[in-house]
């Protein structure tokens, strides 16, 4: 089939080249035991539709993420609400990484998860971690900047601000709420099956002109109800920026922990943005540590 492509678009000055293997399999060659291929010692917590032939997925199987439970199926089924060990061994993995996760999560479900991913890594193994930082959020709603939410054009579909359990299309939806459902969905006036008495303008605005950055992002997610989440598991209940990860991770023993960017990692597999970074790289940030 190529050589019949080349006899016709060669005389145009055409040429089908080899495919580039999209798993970049020769990084991983020149690089790790080929028992730790095999083995597939490389963890993706989080994973939903992620593929990779030496990648090991693990999540949970939801109704709410069905589309990804095939995947999660022939990987690793593990709640991180349970905060119990993952079925990994010891300082048996290459690399562990997780993108978008820990924002769904509680502050302890997330310490679990990082000292699980501190004790399966090798020595000098990577640790990467990417979510939306608070911190872009929070200068958004201050400068009334509306333009930074982006999503809300998707959102103001029918379709999908109904399938996403909003109550109205977010193209119409205050700068407060705006950010408040970034990082507590469900005690947002825009859920449509939140919390029962939900944080409104007036007293979010109290909120942050009162309270400390952090008192009043803490205040916020512990009125999340678990109840809702273990329904709805693609909210956010959770805040994270730079800081509060370098602190969970410094608590868990990593000692080697650095600022990264998007596509900008010390490790040259996680680097591939085909299939790493992915995630709204516009409004994350990215932070690793070294075993």
């Amino acid at each position: 089939m190529k050589r019949l492509i080349n006899k016709c678009l060669n005389p145009l000055g055409y040429e089908v080249k080899r495919i580039v293997n999209k798993h970049n399999i020769s990084y991983y060659q020149n690089s790790y035991p080929a028992d730790s291929m095999k083995m597939k010692r490389f963890y993706n917590i989080g994973a939903g539709g992620f593929y990779h032939p030496y990648w090991t997925n693990v999540d949970y199987i939801s109704e709410w993420y069905a589309s990804n439970n095939k995947k999660t199926s022939q990987g690793i089924h593990y709640d991180l609400f349970s905060k119990s060990p993952m079925p990994i061994d010891s300082n048996s993995a290459e690399v562990v990484y997780s993108s978008h996760t820990i924002e769904h999560i509680t502050n302890a479900a997330a310490e679990n998860m990082i000292n699980e991913a501190f004790r399966i890594l090798k020595s000098n193994g990577y640790l990467r971690i990417t979510a939306p930082n608070i911190d872009l959020d929070y200068r958004a709603y201050r400068n009334n900047d509306k333009h930074f939410f982006y999503w809300t054009k998707r959102y103001s579909i029918p379709k999908e601000w109904k399938r996403a359990k909003y109550n109205k299309p977010l193209n119409v939806a205050t700068i407060e709420q705006l950010f408040l459902s970034h990082f507590a969905a469900s005690v947002s006036t825009l859920h449509s099956d939140g919390i029962s008495e939900p944080i409104d303008d007036k007293e979010l605005n109290e909120l942050f002109n009162k309270l400390s950055f952090e008192e009043a992002l803490d205040y916020c997610c512990a009125k999340c109800c678990m109840k809702i989440q273990k329904k709805y598991p693609g909210n956010h209940i959770n805040w994270w920026n730079p800081k509060k990860v370098t602190s969970t991770l410094e608590d868990t023993g990593f000692t080697k922990i650095y600022l990264s960017g998007y596509g900008q990692s010390f490790c040259p597999i996680l680097r591939d943005i085909n299939i790493f970074d992915n995630t709204h790289h516009k409004l994350s940030f990215y932070i690793e540590a070294i075993k």
